[in-house]
């Protein structure tokens, strides 16, 4: 089925689906910092199991994949066991790579493409989520090679990959006031590696970025933060508990110290037991 440039491939009865597809990414409001998507052909392939999905993505994706972008050829792949909003959101993610791959002409860091993606389609649940991280709340970081690899591992440390992939974006999207991402995408397009089209818009190293990113991240979403978003009550709970953990291990320290005072081991008795 057919609308406009984009071409939808979907088995039976999944037909009204795939014309309302169709008809979205026809219509597909403009990416931030890139524009409308470019006019080139499109083709959606509605995959309705899992072993579909893998087996037309060559089994390459995480189990917990709800879709796949193929820059090149310009095919997205989708599976449609979810709900039809889940799905219209999944199609928004992964024509924003579509979008970002073509305007760049060549594939940017990992986390920028997913974060941009997330960004793109206004998943601000995974910000949500991230709040909730008790983790990150307490002080573990991630840095950007370790969002990297944790993006293509399993759903749960993939899931914090990706909202903190999103909330850097977002520091590039602020720092680029009134513009947005467009300066740094002009640049991404035409400089030969992140840093320096960093370099160029921002005037700071790729490095800098990081470290501003992890203090942004900090602030954002430390200790306040998840006390807001699990509420005063069971954050201080939390809290409690975590310190009576603390005190008992304290006190168990100090029992084992007084049982060990005062007793030795004979230098000439291997196999004796201590004696007072």
């Amino acid at each position: 089925m057919t609308v406009g440039r984009v071409t939808a491939v979907a088995w039976p009865g999944q037909e009204r689906l795939a014309i309302a597809l169709a008809t979205a990414a026809e219509h597909t409001a403009p990416f931030p910092g890139v524009g409308p998507l470019p006019d080139r052909p499109v083709r959606l392939i509605l995959a309705s199991t899992r072993a579909r999905f893998d087996s037309l993505t060559q089994g390459r994706l995480p189990a917990w994949s709800e879709g796949a972008a193929f820059p090149d050829v310009g095919t997205i792949v989708l599976l449609t066991t979810r709900s039809p909003d889940r799905v219209a959101a999944a199609l928004r993610h992964e024509l924003a790579h579509l979008a970002l791959r073509w305007r760049l002409g060549h594939p940017p860091p990992l986390w920028f493409d997913e974060g941009y993606a997330a960004f793109a389609a206004g998943e601000w649940d995974r910000l949500e989520a991230l709040r909730l991280n008790w983790q990150i709340a307490r002080g573990a970081r991630m840095d950007l090679a370790d969002v990297d690899r944790a993006l293509r591992s399993d759903a749960a440390d993939a899931q914090s990959a990706y909202a903190l992939a999103t909330t850097a974006v977002l520091l590039l999207n602020r720092w680029g006031g009134a513009q947005g991402l467009a300066p740094l995408i002009d640049r991404l397009a035409d400089q030969a590696t992140f840093d320096s089209a960093v370099r160029a818009t921002y005037h700071l190293t790729e490095g800098d970025f990081e470290a501003r990113w992890e203090r942004d991240v900090a602030s954002r979403y430390g200790l306040l933060s998840w006390a807001g978003a699990v509420g005063l009550f069971w954050a201080l709970l939390a809290l409690f508990l975590v310190s009576l953990v603390g005190l008992r291990r304290g006190r168990d320290r100090d029992r084992k110290a007084r049982l060990d005072e005062g007793w030795t081991v004979p230098e000439d008795a291997d196999d004796e037991r201590p004696t007072p």
